[in-house]
């Protein structure tokens, strides 16, 4: 990988939050949790000089790449030739093509914003975090590290916490440790009477997770464009109001959401 580096004269570039995984003991671990087929299509966003890709393109039938950096997207399509197909441009801006399964190196920058849209894509992934964002994906009601992006990962998905990853492993090395983690899609809970209501009633609640839910959603109802009053009203009626943000586990959130959804002026909630 270095040599391919040199060749083509690249150096990572911070402003893209670039560092490429160079130890095989982890690709290895990444490509065993994700238990690619002859008939797949993967997906690999961020693939950097190709690492990963090679690996995945002698188990995949089809292997699609997005790369935003252009140099490393000419040193994909010079490589590998036909042997994949290259989409340079920029993961969160635009639509996939159909996949099976999503198995990356992400940039942790993007980490997640890309994961609630892959979660809203529903196909199942195994994708490398920052170890302290990974921790976030699999917390617990009442655990520290809880927060928006664990109530919304569990929503769309099962995550597994598959192992952790030196920092050593990548060059150049950043400043914290990775982790592996296998995103397992789920159906969609019945419960949910407004999906966009559900996603903004988390973003309110957890501005403020350590205070009361009726006071979060209170100081975050520009949300939901209500009046003072409106939101005084829905604040001090809605299920659960006394139960700290961090506490609430997800089904309980869908309860207050619930009871926000069915308070809201229809255009609102339409919107």
């Amino acid at each position: 990988m270095l040599n391919l580096l040199k060749k083509y004269n690249i150096h990572p570039k911070k402003n893209l939050d670039q560092h490429f995984l160079v130890d095989s003991n982890a690709i290895k671990k990444e490509i065993d949790a994700a238990d690619i087929k002859k008939s797949e299509t993967i997906l690999e966003i961020g693939p950097g000089p190709g690492t990963l890709t090679i690996e995945l393109i002698k188990l995949a039938k089809k292997v699609i790449v997005i790369e935003l950096d252009t140099s490393l997207a000419n040193l994909l399509k010079n490589e590998y030739k036909d042997t994949i197909e290259i989409i340079n441009n920029d993961a969160l801006k635009i639509d996939y093509p159909p996949f099976d399964k999503c198995v990356s190196n992400i940039p942790y920058s993007i980490s997640g914003k890309l994961t609630i849209k892959l979660g809203e894509i529903g196909k199942p992934a195994v994708l490398m975090y920052q170890k302290e964002f990974a921790k976030r994906l699999i917390a617990k009601a009442g655990e520290r590290d809880y927060s928006k992006i664990s109530v919304m990962t569990q929503y769309y998905f099962t995550p597994e916490y598959i192992a952790k990853v030196p920092k050593t492993s990548y060059y150049p090395a950043p400043k914290v440790d990775s982790a592996i983690v296998r995103l397992i899609p789920k159906k969609k809970n019945p419960r949910v009477k407004d999906e966009n209501v559900f996603k903004k009633t988390v973003s309110a609640l957890f501005c403020h997770k350590n205070q009361k839910a009726k006071k979060s959603f209170y100081h975050s109802r520009h949300m939901f464009d209500l009046s003072k009053d409106a939101s005084k009203d829905v604040a001090e009626n809605m299920p659960l109001k006394e139960k700290k943000v961090y506490e609430l586990c997800q089904d309980e959130i869908i309860s207050i959401s619930n009871y926000i959804s069915a308070h809201l002026p229809q255009e609102t909630e339409q919107t």
